[in-house]
């Protein structure tokens, strides 16, 4: 059962233009430490990795709906890769907390799948999230 389904596409350069003008200040709100960590790897192309991960977070966001002031930060959703590359979500702090309220009242445990593609300027992600299987 699909609980929730958001989806995002951004302009890299509009986001260029913020990382710019607040440096470090805009990207230590934003990302995460484990993001932030990986970023300084990606120094060619950091624009493309912080747009992704920007787009999967306002696409989480959409998908979990939340009501104002719920305890959802963008800091605290993280887009990392596995082994093989694939995108996944991890979640920390207040925003974690919610997660687990919210699969407290649903009896279940939630399901998050993600993809994220581009097309410069452009990036887009997709989120679903849905009701994982018992097992």
């Amino acid at each position: 059962m699909i609980v929730g389904i958001g989806t995002d596409i951004l302009n890299l350069e509009r986001l260029n233009k913020i990382i710019n003008k607040y440096d470090q200040k805009f990207i230590n709100r934003i990302y995460g430490k484990n993001e932030i960590q990986i970023s300084k790897s990606k120094s060619n192309n950091f624009i493309d990795y912080f747009g992704k991960r920007f787009s999967a977070k306002e696409a989480t966001w959409k998908a979990l709906s939340p009501s104002r002031g719920e305890g959802i930060f963008f800091r605290e959703i993280e887009i990392l890769n596995d082994i093989n590359g694939k995108p996944y979500l991890y979640f920390s702090g207040k925003t974690q907390k919610y997660i687990k309220k919210k699969e407290k009242s649903l009896k279940a445990r939630l399901k998050f799948d993600i993809s994220l593609s581009d097309e410069t300027p452009f990036v887009i992600a997709f989120v679903v999230i849905s009701l994982a299987p018992n097992v």
